[in-house]
């Protein structure tokens, strides 16, 4: 089941309309991840969920779990997720496709990227596909998100996975590791943790 916090319900007398927002901060689509996670747990009669969470959406589960708890979350897959924040390039960039509330909270000198990473991450098993092959600047990555940017420390639970692709002149590896026709690979692993 694939759900999306850009997505709210409207009320009108006679029907709720879905509507898309993209223009909020990651504080508020961790309210929404709760609602979605909710309404998951009630139509599937399960206890707990499954995330699979790609970039930004790695950290709005983070939110999520730092405001909620992980009690409903049984396992965290996070793919190209930039942990540490993104550079002050890829926000420039940022700023002119998406919402310039969730790019500011993404900055990696950002009070959320600060509150993210002075917690403890959680204690459910976390995958993290990690993209790497691009140069990006003095570093590498997935053209988007460094290295650096999105590693976490093992630990028991935490699991650094590692997936070389390569960007082009006007493709990422970030946006393209979501393509299974080219990165299989990312699939597999995907699968294989679930």
């Amino acid at each position: 089941l694939k759900v999306s916090y850009f997505f709210d319900l409207y009320k009108e007398p006679d029907a709720l309309v879905l509507v898309q927002i993209k223009n909020e901060n990651l504080d508020t689509y961790a309210i929404r991840l709760k609602e979605l996670i909710d309404n998951v747990k009630y139509r599937t009669h399960k206890e707990k969920v499954k995330i699979v969470a790609h970039s930004m959406g790695g950290l709005v589960v983070r939110r999520y779990i730092q405001i909620f708890g992980d009690k409903d979350v049984d396992r965290i897959i996070f793919l190209g997720t930039p942990h540490h924040g993104i550079t002050e390039k890829v926000y420039n960039l940022c700023k002119v496709k998406g919402s310039k509330l969730a790019c500011r909270d993404m900055k990696s000198d950002s009070l959320l990227v600060n509150k993210l990473n002075r917690d403890p991450l959680p204690a459910v098993p976390i995958y993290n596909i990690i993209g790497a092959g691009c140069i990006m600047d003095a570093d590498e990555g997935d053209g988007v998100v460094t290295k650096q940017s999105a590693e976490l420390e093992e630990s028991n639970n935490v699991k650094n996975i590692y997936v070389n692709g390569t960007c082009g002149k006007l493709s990422y590896f970030h946006t393209d590791m979501l393509d299974i026709s080219r990165y299989p690979e990312v699939y597999e692993e995907v699968l294989k943790e679930l």
